[in-house]
This record gives C-alpha cells, structure tokens and sequence, in this order.
C-alpha cells in the first residue's frame, strides 16, 4: 500500500471552501477544481479532475519528488500568476542563442561547459526556469511545443550535468535522464518525460515496458498526439555521438528540423557502402526505430529522404535488391566538451 505524506482529503478541502467561502457543495467543488487548474495543489497520483471524495491531494511544496528532484524550485515554490507559454518560451530562446553563441563551438558539436557554470547568462536562465512552476502549457500549439520543449530539453539537459555531472554508466544516464526535473505548469517532468512522453507521444523509452505517463496523467495533456521522430536529430545528450546544439523557434519548427536531420545524417549519422552493399547508421536510428517506421527496411527509407541525392538514389537501389546489410557504429556517450 503506498502511503502519502502531507496529503489532505479532497473532501476535507471541500468542506473547509464551503464553510471559508460561503459555498454551496458543488460551487465548492467548481471552485476547487479552479484553485487545481491554478496550480495551488494537485491530486497526489496527478490526476486530472478534482472530485469530492476521499482523494488525496497536497500543496507542491509537500511532494516530497518536487522537494528532492525537482532542480527549478532553488527558492520554493513561487505563486505568481500564470503565464503563457510563449512568453517564457521567448525569454529562453533569446537567452540560449546568447549562451550558445558564446560557449558552443562552431560546429554546434562541442560546449563549454565550465564557461557556462560561472556564466550570469546561466544564472539569468536559472532564473527565468523558475517561472515555469506556473505556466500554461496544455492550449499551445503543436510547433509551440516542439520548439519549447526541444529547447528546454537542451538547456536542462546542461544543467542537469553541470549539477549531477556527466555519466560514468548506465545507472548514472538512467538518473540524470530519468531523476533530475523541473517543475513545469505543476507538473513535474525529468528528461526522459519531456522526449518519451511530450515529443514522442507518450512511448516507450528503450528498454521499457512502461510509457512515461499513465490514462489519468494530467501531463498528457501536453503531450503532442504522435511521435515526431526528427527530434532525435535535435535532442542534445550532452554526448560526442550526438547532434549539434542549436535553438529552435515554433514559426519555423519543421523547416528547422528537416534541416537538423540532414545535418546529422550527412556528417556521420548514416554512411552507405555501395561495395559492401551496406550501412553504417547512428545506434540513434536503432533505438528510436518505431518513431520512423514499423521495420529496417521502413526506418532506411525514412532517412534516405534527408540525404543528398547521389547517396539516397544508391541507398534506395540496394534496398529495392534486398540484398542491404544494416549495421550500427557505437554510440560514444563521452561528453561532448
């Protein structure tokens, strides 16, 4: 039985409305379910709709996840009022192209990350990182998301190595992607939630049996409605294997994108050996395969069409001869510094 800790009883609160507010006992529960949208408490199993009953809910600052994981709270939880997603997601763009101008090497490969650490462009982005306890997220659109949640990404992807430090193996990927969060609109969102669950909509991580956000998740809400597999050529790792650094905007999201896809697959992401009737690919492209297609053979055609033409025409001959050998290089997660 799991036990929750600095809960209150949703029928607790109700009571206490109706007698502080005047209410009727459903005017209570409508304005309870408000005081939720406004992120003033949550359901402790973040569900969605507030209901009269023996439901648990408790203020943000007594989840004990958001108090020991959560890496955007440095001064508590901050009760100002709730901003539009744009807004913030402005804010963070302009400053991220300022920090990666500065500290990321020109092929967007490399970072500096000890520049970065002392930075008062990285104290500013602590700063406005803040905010995002209280934003509004679930209305925005499709291109809104990506850019914001391809860029958060990013960013906290950085932090979370300047504070943890950079991975030794795969326990310590598994907590700096799975256990280093923010709060974002209430919830609370690690790494792996913001790929698997909001860019990927809502599968599996590798590995897996478990989708990040279960039917009554308030988070899937956010989430984009399918998986968008050209992220994986934009998502930093903070690792040599993986894609160049760069800051994406909603207005030009997919174009963006396309372009970040033919800038990974041409400079080592996939290599065709027309002699050995094979190819070379990004461990990338194994382990995100269902993103591009429901087989090899699916997930060789989807990428042909970022490649320059030569080697996608030579690409699609050997497939069409089924005579294509399809290996994968080693993933390098050293930092990419």
């Amino acid at each position: 039985m799991r036990r929750f800790t600095n809960s209150f009883l949703s029928s607790e609160a109700i009571d206490f409305l109706s007698e502080d507010q005047y209410l009727e006992r459903p005017e209570a529960v409508e304005f309870a379910q408000k005081l939720a949208d406004k992120l003033f408490f949550q359901n402790v199993l973040d569900e969605d709709i507030f209901e009269d009953g023996n439901h648990l809910y408790r203020f943000l600052d007594d989840d004990p996840t958001v108090v020991s994981q959560c890496h955007n709270i440095t001064r508590g939880i901050i009760t100002l009022k709730l901003k539009p997603l744009a807004e913030i997601a402005s804010r963070l763009r302009f400053l991220s192209r300022a920090m990666f101008e500065a500290y990321v090497y020109e092929d967007g490969r490399r970072i500096d990350y000890t520049s970065i650490h002392g930075s008062e462009e990285f104290a500013r982005y602590l700063r406005i990182v803040e905010e995002l306890q209280r934003v509004e997220i679930s209305d925005s659109s499709r291109e809104e998301k990506l850019a914001f949640f391809i860029n958060l990404y990013n960013m906290m992807a950085i932090h979370a190595i300047l504070v943890l430090g950079h991975p030794d193996g795969a326990l310590e990927r598994r907590k700096l992607f799975g256990e280093f969060k923010y709060v974002i609109g209430g919830s609370t969102y690690s790494l792996s939630a913001i790929q698997n669950g909001i860019l990927r909509g809502n599968q599996r991580p590798p590995y897996n049996l478990k989708k990040p956000f279960g039917v009554k998740d308030k988070r899937l809400t956010v989430a984009l409605p399918y998986p968008e597999p050209l992220i994986h050529f934009a998502l930093v790792y903070g690792t040599r294997s993986g894609p160049a650094l760069r800051c994406y905007s909603p207005g030009n999201i997919d174009e963006e994108l396309l372009d970040a896809a033919r800038n990974f697959l041409r400079n080592g992401g996939i290599a065709v050996d027309l002699t050995a009737k094979a190819v070379n690919a990004s461990k990338i492209l194994k382990w995100y395969s269902i993103d591009f297609g429901k087989n090899e053979v699916e997930v060789i055609k989807h990428v042909s069409n970022y490649l320059d033409s030569a080697d996608s025409e030579v690409l699609l001959d050997l497939l069409a001869t089924s005579e294509l050998k399809v290996t994968y290089h080693p993933y390098d997660w050293g930092l990419n510094c």
